[in-house]
């Protein structure tokens, strides 16, 4: 396996050959390079979720439990910015659950595992969904990393839930292009992770809100 970046570890990404991860499932491919990004500002290399095959194991969490995220560590980058999202209808729309900016990984040790818990909203719907973890480094070649993990959610029947889309980087040249920034004298474009649109999900239905709203992360 490819240990070369940063890859989820825990919970299970798809494809994973961790150990005490389920065999990948349904026809989904072995992954060997888990840790490796799945595209730069030139190109889009692999889907958000590197594969769109879900698994046929996932792990169920309660509406309003911490999943507690663990990493492969490989090169961190100088750290970055990280997203995790839920996606209920396999990854056609997002829903931002935790936004960490800029010092994400940057302080992450080798000899430790990285663990970062990401809470499940209280009023998430029940229902099959997808985990994803984004991240955009902060130096190096201009990078977008993601990992996917298959779960249900045993939250609010027929709830819905309310939050951000994605701020989506250095994942081909239509999306935005983030610079370099080492230090706190970099500009790292934070101000974009105020601009990103509302959007309202459910297990029957998507509302994507027209104009962006602020939320401090």
């Amino acid at each position: 396996m490819c240990e070369a970046h940063v890859g989820l570890k825990r919970p299970c990404a798809r494809g994973s050959l961790h150990a005490g991860c389920p065999a990948p499932s349904n026809g989904q491919p072995l992954d060997y390079d888990l840790n490796a990004p799945i595209g730069t500002y030139d190109e889009q290399t692999l889907p958000y979720c590197r594969t769109s095959i879900p698994s046929a194991t996932r792990t169920v969490y309660n509406s309003g439990q911490n999943i507690r995220t663990e990493y492969a560590l490989g090169a961190i980058h100088n750290g970055g910015h990280c997203q995790w999202a839920i996606s209920y209808d396999d990854g056609k729309t997002w829903v931002v659950i935790k936004t960490w900016r800029r010092n994400c990984l940057r302080n992450a040790s080798y000899d430790k595992p990285y663990i970062v818990n990401v809470k499940i909203p209280d009023d998430a719907p029940s229902g099959k969904a997808i985990f994803m973890w984004l991240w955009n480094n902060a130096s190096g070649v201009r990078e977008l990393y993601s990992n996917c993990a298959d779960i249900e959610i045993k939250g609010k029947s027929g709830g819905k839930l309310k939050g951000l889309e994605p701020l989506i980087a250095n994942y081909g040249s239509k999306s935005m292009y983030i610079p370099e920034f080492p230090t706190a004298s970099n500009d790292d474009k934070g101000s974009a992770f105020s601009q990103r649109k509302s959007i309202t999900v459910s297990t029957g239905s998507t509302q994507i809100d027209s104009d962006p709203i602020c939320i401090e992360t």
